[in-house]
C-alpha cells in the first residue's frame, strides 16, 4: 500500500521538481564518492583499516558528529568530558536514537537523519521558490544549495540539513498562512539549533507583510508563533535537570568552546590565524572565515537589491549576525550555508549562462576541496 502511494505521488510530481530532487541526489552521490575515495587513500597510505563499511560510517562522522552521537546513545551527563556536550541541542540526537537498533552503528542513524533531512530541505526550497519565481530560478536555487562549498555538511553527522529542512518548511507553511504548522516546525528548529530562535521575529515579519503592515484585528492563529521558543525552553529545562542551572550551556560555551559574544575579536582572531597559522589552518580558521563572512554580508545586500521578501531578508541578516557574533570565528562557512534565501538570490542573479558557469565552478571547486579536507580528518568548519 505504501509503495502504491509513493508511485502515485511520483506520477503526480511535476517534472521540474523531479529534476530538482535528482540534482540533489546526484550532488550527494558525488560528495559521498569523493569523501570515500579521500578517506580510503588516507587510510591506505597510513596502513589503517580500509574496511568499506567502517570508512563509509566514519568519513563524515567527524568533530561535532561523535558528540551528537554520544548524546544519542547515552543522553546528557554532568560528568567528565561528555559534560561539555551540553552545548549541543537535543532534537537531532533524539531522532538518531529513535531509529537506532544497534548502538554500535549509531553514526549510521545520524547519517540517515542528515541525508533524509537534506532531501526534505531541497523539496521545500523548490516549493518555496515556486511560490514567487519560475521553474528555472527554483532549480538553480536547489543546484546552488547542493554544490555550495560547505554542502557536505548536509551529508554529514551534523545538524545543518535537519535545521534547513525545518526552517525552509516553516517558511513554506507560513507563506501559505498555515501558522500552527509553521510554528510547530519552528519549535523543532529551536530544539535543533539555537539559531532556531530567529524564527519567532522572522515569522512575525512574514505575518505583518501578508497583512500589508496593517493590523485591524489580530488573527488568533498568530499566537501559535509563540511555540517557536518552546524548543529552546525545553533545552533550558534539560540544562537544569542535568546540571542544576538553566544556563550551564553558556558557561561551557565560554570556558570549553571559547565562544563569547565578541564579533570584533572574532574578526581579529580569524585575521591572526590567516596571517600566522600553518596550512591548512590558516585557510580554514583564517581566510575562509573572513571570506564567507564577507560573502554572507554581500548576499544580504543582494537580497535587498533584488527585493526578496522582508522575512527572507530579516532571516538572512539575523543568521549572519549570529554567525559572526562570537569571539572565535571557527564555523562561519557552515553557518552561512543555513542562510537559504541567498540561494534564491543567486538563482535570480544568474540570468546569463556565463554567470551560472562561474557560480558553479567556484562552488564545485570549493565543495570538492573542503569535502576532501573533512573526510580525511582535517578540520573544515
Amino acid at each position: 500500500m505504501a509503495w502504491q502511494k509513493i508511485k502515485a505521488w511520483y506520477a503526480k510530481t511535476p517534472y521540474s521538481l523531479k529534476l530538482a530532487l535528482l540534482i540533489a541526489l546526484a550532488a550527494k552521490l558525488a560528495v559521498f564518492v569523493l569523501g570515500y575515495a579521500s578517506a580510503y587513500n588516507v587510510a591506505f597510505a597510513s596502513g589503517a583499516s580500509t574496511q568499506p563499511l567502517g570508512l563509509l560510517l566514519s568519513m563524515f562522522d567527524k568533530w561535532d558528529g561523535p558528540h551528537y552521537m554520544h548524546i544519542a546513545q547515552y543522553g546528557y551527563t554532568n560528568q567528565g568530558d561528555a559534560a561539555n556536550f551540553i552545548v549541543f541541542l537535543p532534537f537531532y540526537p533524539l531522532l538518531a536514537r529513535l531509529i537506532t537498533i544497534d548502538f554500535s552503528y549509531v553514526n549510521f542513524s545520524g547519517l540517515i537523519v542528515s541525508n533524509v533531512a537534506s532531501v526534505v530541505a531541497v523539496f521545500y526550497l523548490f516549493k518555496l521558490a515556486k511560490l514567487d519565481y519560475s521553474d528555472s530560478v527554483a532549480k538553480k536555487a536547489v543546484l546552488f544549495l547542493c554544490v555550495f562549498p560547505t554542502a557536505y555538511f548536509m551529508s554529514a553527522v551534523y545538524t545543518e540539513s535537519l535545521f534547513l529542512a525545518l526552517v525552509i518548511a516553516s517558511f513554506y507553511y507560513a507563506r501559505n498562512a498555515r501558522w500552527f504548522l509553521a510554528a510547530f516546525l519552528g519549535f523543532l528548529g529551536s530544539l535543533t539549533k539555537l539559531a532556531g530562535l530567529i524564527l519567532l521575529p522572522v515569522l512575525i515579519v512574514e505575518y505583518l507583510h501578508q497583512k500589508n503592515w496593517r493590523i485591524k484585528a489580530v488573527d488568533p492563529r498568530i499566537l501559535w508563533l509563540s511555540l517557536t521558543i518552546f524548543g529552546f525552553l525545553i533545552y533550558l529545562g534539560i540544562n537544569y535537570q542535568v546540571t542544576g542551572s538553566f544556563f550551564t550551556f553558556m558557561q561551557v560555551e565560554s570556558t570549553h568552546w571559547y565562544q563569547t559574544i565578541q564579533p570584533l575579536n572574532g574578526f581579529s582572531t580569524a585575521l591572526s590565524w590567516a596571517r600566522n597559522a600553518a596550512w591548512p589552518n590558516n585557510l580554514t580558521i583564517g581566510y575562509a572565515e573572513i571570506i564567507f563572512a564577507a560573502f554572507g554580508y554581500a548576499m544580504i545586500g543582494l537580497g535587498y537589491k533584488l527585493k526578496l521578501r522582508p522575512s527572507y531578508q530579516v532571516y538572512m541578516l539575523l543568521t549572519w549576525m549570529l554567525a559572526v557574533s562570537t569571539g572565535f570565528w571557527i564555523s562561519v562557512p557552515r553557518y552561512v550555508l543555513t542562510m537559504f534565501p541567498l540561494f534564491l538570490a543567486l538563482g535570480l542573479l544568474s540570468t546569463k549562462k556565463s554567470v551560472n558557469i562561474a557560480i558553479l565552478a567556484v562552488s564545485c571547486i570549493g565543495l570538492g576541496f573542503f569535502t576532501w579536507l573533512f573526510a580525511t580528518g582535517t578540520f573544515a568548519f
